[in-house]
């Protein structure tokens, strides 16, 4: 796990993504061969997180007396998917049946939220943010229908920014339900909650699975697929797990120093 470096030009225009970079821009130069990652140039620090875990950012004022600002986006962890249980997966007191399993529901994307221009202490000698990026949830397994509560994917962590006053929280998205197995009706999971949710399962049929929801799309954190409904007797399909959060911190007129992930 790391981070990955993100090079800005004046003014904290787009840049590439690269895990490790060693980049010289204009007079400013950063060299880069493990966490943490930094890249300044004209009083603009970017650091972009892609990797689940606690991050430390130390930011020191570039100037005495300059007054620094923050712009984030931040975006929770997505949601896994439910599992497609097989024909007669309702649980042990349910008889077999010959009707593929309802396809498991999608997870839910996590949530995104930016600002620009948070303010930071003018002539503060540092401050230290902690960084916590969400670990996606896991796809649901086992076995499906409401007597299998392990078939429900589970929810995605928060990422969130936290220290300076600032209290910020993109919560993750909610796991897809699990389809319910043949014989109790092969209907389809319910999706995930999400921004965006989830979607649905299809029920299944005589001899036809039923097809898993798609988690819901983001461009971070998004949910995982919930899992096709089995088309034989004890098939089932795991859902998907759900993909992990993302940080992206831009500073103005401070540089800072973000600490290997723990």
């Amino acid at each position: 796990m790391g981070i990955a470096v993100l090079v800005i030009a004046a003014g904290c225009s787009a840049g590439s993504a690269a895990p490790v970079a060693a980049t010289t821009c204009g007079s400013s130069t950063s060299t880069q061969s493990a966490p943490p990652a930094t890249t300044t140039t004209a009083g603009c620090t970017a650091l972009e997180f892609t990797s689940p875990g606690t991050y430390t950012v130390t930011v020191k004022s570039a100037a005495p007396g300059m007054a620094a600002s923050l712009d984030y986006t931040l975006a929770g962890a997505g949601g896994g998917g439910g599992r497609g249980p097989g024909p007669g997966g309702g649980g042990p007191a349910i008889g077999p049946s010959n009707t593929g399993g309802g396809g498991g529901g999608g997870g839910g994307a996590g949530t995104t939220i930016s600002a620009a221009g948070a303010p930071l202490p003018a002539g503060a000698s540092s401050v230290a943010l902690t960084v916590v990026v969400g670990t996606g949830g896991i796809g649901g397994v086992g076995g499906g229908g409401p007597a299998m509560p392990g078939a429900h994917g589970h929810d995605g962590t928060a990422t969130t920014l936290n220290g300076d006053g600032l209290a910020l929280t993109a919560a993750g998205g909610g796991g897809g339900n699990g389809g319910q197995g043949g014989a109790v009706g092969a209907g389809g999971g319910k999706g995930g909650p999400g921004s965006p949710p989830g979607a649905n399962g299809g029920p299944g049929s005589r001899g036809t699975p039923g097809q898993p929801g798609a988690g819901g799309k983001a461009a971070h954190g998004s949910g995982g697929d919930g899992g096709e409904g089995g088309a034989q007797a004890g098939g089932a399909h795991n859902g998907l797990p759900g993909q992990g959060g993302y940080a992206l911190l831009r500073i103005h007129g401070a540089t800072a120093v973000a600490s290997p992930p723990r």
